[in-house]
């Protein structure tokens, strides 16, 4: 054996040996620190100040949410240490939950518009992302993010976490160990100061492995010097010689760039031809490759030639596009609300109708791995322009550019309605007591088609969003083309699209007539805005009755004036307003309403019950309807709801949980019920379950529950559905009997701690 020979496989493994070594320990130590930490101090950079040298081998985007259906647009970016988040349209956190997208490891949000379709999902996020014990994420955008946020201070209390906002007119560049953003502003050329931003990123290239032949001839010995020629850096032997990593690597890979690029309408479409250089200077070298392009462009902006021929003359054929909402991005991605729904709508197809979205959803086969708005058609065509995007992406679309193995889509969102379906047969019991179930709803009469009010329930979950249930919020229909809002909370103006379809949601949003906000808790009326500007863009002859705390009007009178015009599409009336004399104009007559009254709960400052007396149909008695918002049992409450149709309680806590339900000033189901009882109520629907309770909570006796519903996300019903609602019970608890065992199994636990606490306690 030569001596070269020897040398080098001696080299090689000792490298290995160390480089084995030293990552075990260095992980151990990691993983010690980290353990030891607590876990109110844990940070989603602790890890990554720990690694901040290493270069990452794994960096993907994903397209979290694609602008399909009432969803935003949001591409989340992870590195094996950093996460990033580009754009947090409302819904975004709804979205992450659903794919598993561990938000609480942020470190920096790029917005590209300061208005609410890139940055409604914020205040969601932020109160979600300091509960898990986040400190700081840095949010980059256009001016006023900051002044928005502080708009928001009323109902976005940010106790543990900062924000730190960057103006990215300002300061337009930001780099960290794995990439560099640039921000390049677009100026509106009608209204001076409007400007949205888009972000030029280039990842820092790896290394190249070390030429193990090269380190032996310049006489580098065994030991931590090789690892610093690996990671780049140049290094002096003891002889004093010096020794450049350049010389002994191979080369490294080419530096990959990937743009996100918002054009919202034609006046920012001059500003992005003016800046055509930031963006040719990326392809003018050969170390640098432009891998994606990422489009939040409206699909009216990117199907107009010359936003297409920018693209041809700015990046190269081998670059690929995603455009984000796009009119072929048919799903939202919700599946596990398409999936309880389907195993709902067995039981009762009128009250449990399947989401008109799977009815539109057509997806595409498959994406082209070169370009995604170029038709097969058009494959032997390059000299034309490219026109629309040909083909759509959906949730967990990806693309990742290193490895560099491009576009992916193994992992995209799709529904299978026969496996749903399916799961719920395999069921214990489940098959006879359905088939019991349709026998008896074949005696009795459920068409209810013509008869109002309807409830529909658009979010039933409390604080925050999970995949099953949407945070607060019912439609009620009160009349054949009339409705009315009860809370808001995030994503309400998605859930109606996505239950209707886009063309009904069309006419439900036209007929809305007014809108009741309970109080001003964020997962109550953060999707107001959503629905404000739905209604200004429809341009209907009369405003939105808004019903709220008169402690909102600052923030939307900071968000007309700041941001978008909202102003013309609501009139507030206070909510106090309504406690000594009940609203009865001419108002309510076309919503079918006949009064609306309020009183004060025990739940926080400002916050508000309701109830509405609807005008009687086909000569029977008035309906009145009561909704408590979020309180404890409350007795002003009772009094304002005395001899209700209908009583919608919120039910957070499950019984033996009272403490902590009175701590928070919520009340448990039976806490509910017996708010129903005491005002007389025909009819109690219990909604608003802690995230604890995703699918059913758990319930006292059946006799309890013989005149009470319990609402999940999407149920839809009437005075007379109700009459019959307990029946279902059966096949019900049938269905969730292995999750329902697991609550029963939870509240056992808790029970023999409280015993044992009890047992130790000095008498």
């Amino acid at each position: 054996m030569s001596l070269l020979k020897f040398c080098r496989l001696t080299l090689y493994g000792t490298i290995r040996a160390f480089g084995k070594r030293r990552r075990t320990t260095d992980m151990s130590k990691a993983a010690t620190d980290f353990a030891a930490t607590p876990t109110y101090e844990r940070q989603p950079n602790v890890l990554r100040k720990k690694l901040a040298s290493v270069v990452p081998g794994s960096v993907n985007v994903q397209v979290l949410g694609a602008g399909a259906n009432g969803t935003p647009c949001a591409v989340y970016l992870f590195t094996d240490q950093s996460r990033y988040l580009f754009n947090c349209g409302e819904g975004t956190q709804r979205l992450a939950h659903e794919h598993k997208t561990r938000l609480s490891r942020l470190e920096r949000i790029f917005v590209t518009r300061n208005t609410w379709t890139a940055v409604g999902g914020l205040p969601g996020l932020a109160l979600t992302i300091q509960d898990a014990g986040v400190r700081s994420v840095g949010l980059h955008g256009p001016p006023h993010l900051d002044t928005m946020l502080q708009s928001m201070r009323r109902f976005v209390v940010l106790k543990t976490m900062e924000l730190d906002t960057i103006d990215g007119t300002l300061f337009d560049y930001f780099e960290d160990s794995i990439l560099s953003v640039k921000s390049v502003p677009l100026h509106s050329k009608l209204e001076e100061g409007k400007v949205v931003l888009s972000y030029i990123c280039k990842l820092k290239p790896r290394a190249g492995a070390l030429i193990l032949e090269k380190c032996v001839e310049r006489g580098v010995q065994p030991g931590p010097l090789l690892g610093q020629l690996k990671n780049g850096q140049d290094i002096t032997l003891p002889s004093g010689e010096v020794v450049r990593s350049v010389d002994v690597t191979e080369p490294g890979e080419t530096a990959l760039s990937f743009v996100f690029i918002d054009v919202p309408s034609e006046e920012y479409f001059s500003a992005l031809q003016e800046q055509a250089a930031h963006f040719k200077e990326l392809s003018a070298t050969e170390v640098t490759e432009v891998a994606l392009v990422v489009h939040f462009s409206p699909p009216d902006m990117t199907a107009r030639a010359d936003y297409q021929n920018f693209m041809d003359s700015n990046f190269s054929q081998c670059t690929q596009h995603i455009y984000l909402n796009s009119p072929l991005n048919h799903f939202s991605g919700y599946a596990a609300a398409h999936r309880i729904q389907y195993q709902l709508h067995q039981l009762a197809p009128h009250i449990f109708p399947l989401l008109a979205e799977a009815n539109e959803l057509q997806l595409s086969n498959g994406l082209k791995k070169t370009r995604l708005e170029e038709s097969p058609e058009a494959a032997d065509a390059k000299e034309k322009p490219t026109k629309a995007p040909s083909q759509g992406v959906v949730p967990m679309t990806s693309f990742h550019l290193r490895p560099k193995k491009g576009l992916d889509r193994m992992l995209e969102i799709k529904l299978t309605p026969d496996e749903y379906v399916s799961e719920t047969h395999a069921l214990p019991g489940f098959s006879d007591l359905l088939t019991q179930l349709k026998s008896e709803q074949n005696r009795i009469d459920s068409s209810s088609s013509s008869t109002y009010p309807r409830i529909i329930f658009l979010g039933t979950g409390s604080s925050i969003p999970n995949k099953t249930r949407n945070v607060s919020g019912i439609l009620l229909q009160t009349a054949a083309d009339a409705f009315v809002i009860l809370d808001c909370g995030e994503g309400t103006y998605g859930q109606i699209v996505r239950l209707y379809g886009r063309k009904q949601a069309f006419h439900v949003m036209r007929h809305l007539q007014a809108v009741y906000i309970s109080h001003l808790h964020a997962d109550h009326h953060i999707g107001l805005i959503s629905l404000l500007l739905e209604r200004e863009n429809l341009k209907p002859k009369a405003p939105l009755l808004l019903i709220a705390p008169r402690q909102i009007e600052p923030w939307l009178q900071f968000y007309n004036n700041k941001i978008e015009h909202i102003k013309s599409a609501y009139t507030l009336v206070g909510n106090g307003e309504l406690m000594e004399q009940p609203l009865s104009d001419e108002r309510l007559v076309a919503m079918g309403i006949q009064s609306i009254a309020t009183c004060l709960v025990r739940h926080c400052p400002h916050a508000f019950g309701v109830s509405l007396t609807l005008q009687s149909q086909h000569e029977g008695a008035p309906v009145k309807l009561t909704y408590s918002g979020d309180t404890m049992p409350c007795a002003d409450l009772i009094d304002l709801g005395r001899n209700s149709t209908v009583l919608i309680h919120e039910a957070t806590m499950e019984d033996d949980l009272q403490e902590e339900a009175r701590v928070k000033a919520h009340s448990t189901v039976s806490q509910a019920i017996q708010q129903g009882r005491d005002m007389q109520a025909k009819h109690i629907i219990l909604t608003h379950f802690s995230q604890r309770y995703a699918k059913c909570p758990r319930l006292p006796s059946p006799e309890a529950m013989h005149d009470v519903a319990i609402a999940f996300d999407n149920m839809q019903v009437t005075v007379p559905d109700l009459q019959n609602y307990h029946k279902l019970y059966p096949a019900l608890l049938a269905m969730y009997a292995e999750y329902t065992e697991e609550l029963e199994q939870r509240a056992a636990k808790r029970e023999l701690k409280q015993e044992r606490k009890r047992k130790l306690a000095p008498t």
